[in-house]
């Protein structure tokens, strides 16, 4: 809209130049989400920690015993699916936040007054 304005008003060569940095802003975003998503990582894990182990233990609150002592490698740290799942609706949730505020406040209103009226 923005772009279209400054176009009926005459500025011919701002919005030029609108429109290019838009461009290589976006081919520099969709690079770095091609890298994350399809891309082969390049990174290693630290020699000195690929046979570390890794120690845990797991407390109660109430009694403050040690109920069980966990032990792992590195190399078994890993996202599992579930947590990407979540992790992506959450970004998705706030992306769509970012770019339509409004609807989502009406149904955050609709959804409190659903709850919360008898």
């Amino acid at each position: 809209m923005v772009l279209s304005a400054a176009l009926d008003s005459g500025y011919v060569f701002i919005t030029l130049v609108g429109i290019l940095t838009s461009v290589i802003s976006a081919v520099y975003y969709l690079n770095i989400i091609r890298q994350v998503f399809f891309d082969k990582p390049e990174y290693k894990v630290n020699p000195a920690l690929e046979n570390a182990d890794l120690h845990a233990s797991i407390v109660s609150s109430k009694s403050e015993a040690q109920v069980q002592k966990l032990t792992f490698k590195v190399k078994n740290i890993v996202l599992s699916s579930s947590l990407t799942i979540t992790i992506s609706i959450l970004t998705l949730i706030i992306l769509l936040f970012m770019l339509m505020p409004q609807e989502w406040l009406s149904m955050a209103n609709i959804l409190a007054l659903i709850i919360f009226n008898p």
